[in-house]
């Protein structure tokens, strides 16, 4: 109750299971519920946007965490923040040292949490096989599971910078929106 429900339960064996591939708009416009969750997307659209700016265009992004379940009503709370695992391949020329010089606070994990209220994990898409599967093991059994061990899925979100402007441009909309109701 609550949860992204990990695999189609009508079809156990499909391939319609988590991580569930969803573009930076229509999450915006499934999570964009409350004044709170209005608030994290704002910020997370933002974290997104300097990744762009280092470079990071290539990839995609695991989404988690009470952000996504309906936390409203299961704990009776707001989500504090939006958990993320951002898989990427670097430019070319590109390494860690270029691309975290360009901006070293975006991999400062306190400073994103405090700033854009992102919860951000990295990992490198350029990584031999075998580091890929053992990083992808484990982000996926770290997320396919709440704190009670129940299953759970979770969102996979493209790197989409154009698109991100689209989401924004939404994002601002409803919080206008919900000003001019308010007023």
């Amino acid at each position: 109750m609550g949860v992204i429900p990990p695999i189609d339960e009508a079809d156990p064996t499909s391939h319609a299971r988590s991580p569930y591939v969803m573009d930076i708009v229509n999450f915006v416009n499934m999570f964009a519920l409350t004044a709170t969750r209005r608030k994290i997307l704002k910020g997370f659209l933002a974290y997104r946007t300097c990744l762009s700016q280092v470079g990071l265009t290539d990839g995609f992004q695991w989404v988690d965490g009470s952000f996504t379940e309906n936390i409203e009503l299961t704990e009776r709370r707001s989500p504090n923040d939006v958990d993320v695992v951002t898989f990427f391949k670097f430019l070319p020329g590109d390494d860690d040292s270029s691309v975290i010089n360009r901006n070293p606070e975006l991999f400062d994990h306190d400073f994103v949490k405090k700033n854009y209220q992102v919860d951000s994990y990295y990992e490198g898409l350029d990584a031999p096989g075998h580091y890929l599967v053992d990083r992808t093991v484990y982000w996926y059994s770290m997320w396919a599971h709440k704190r009670d061990l129940s299953w759970k899925g979770f969102i996979q979100i493209p790197l989409n910078p154009q698109l991100d402007v689209v989401a924004l441009t939404i994002l601002n909309a409803s919080n206008a929106e919900e000003a001019n109701n308010e007023s």
